[in-house]
């Protein structure tokens, strides 16, 4: 089968990793515009805010929940940016959200299924959505070797989690 000529002036290996620079690009653009929004609904000045200690929880098994921004509102919402950080392997159990989160993979795949749904599988530099009120029944990193790292934005009530088991 005879090649088709090349008609651009980069080299072979530039037009290759043209794709991958846009979607790195992209990624950069989605992460700094969600940095962005969490400090613009935030009431406190960007010096406190990287002043301040950032609240991290860790499960028994490992799974590692970083709240990088949070913002309560007059009506006691609380907005938060969350860095999520699951072991080789290691997945939630059964659970449900009170609101819709907005995900977004760092590193790693991510495997997710709501009830009466098929599995489905994110990767690096993917987003999805978590559900409100309905039964998240997987969610996990299928990866042996490598951490799943994802950001997580969401509202809930102040004091509300955003992770309930059943």
């Amino acid at each position: 089968m005879p090649r088709k000529a090349r008609t651009s002036s980069l080299s072979l290996a530039a037009e290759c990793a043209i794709p991958k620079i846009e979607t790195d690009i992209r990624r950069r653009l989605f992460l700094a515009g969600m940095a962005g929004a969490a400090c613009a609904f935030s009431s406190t000045p960007l010096l406190a805010q990287a002043a301040s200690p950032n609240p991290t929880t860790i499960s028994p098994d490992g799974i590692t929940r970083e709240t990088l921004q949070s913002y309560v509102n007059e009506a006691g919402e609380d907005f938060r940016l969350v860095l999520a950080t699951f072991p080789p392997g290691v997945g939630s159990p059964p659970h449900h959200h009170p609101s819709v989160g907005l995900n977004y993979v760092l590193e790693g795949v991510a495997e997710s299924q709501y009830i009466g749904e098929e599995l489905r599988r994110f990767t690096s530099g993917q987003s999805y959505q978590d559900k409100a009120g309905e039964q998240h029944m997987i969610f996990r990193n299928p990866d042996r070797t490598s951490a799943l790292k994802f950001l997580l934005v969401y509202t809930v009530k102040k004091g509300q989690p955003f992770l309930i088991i059943p």
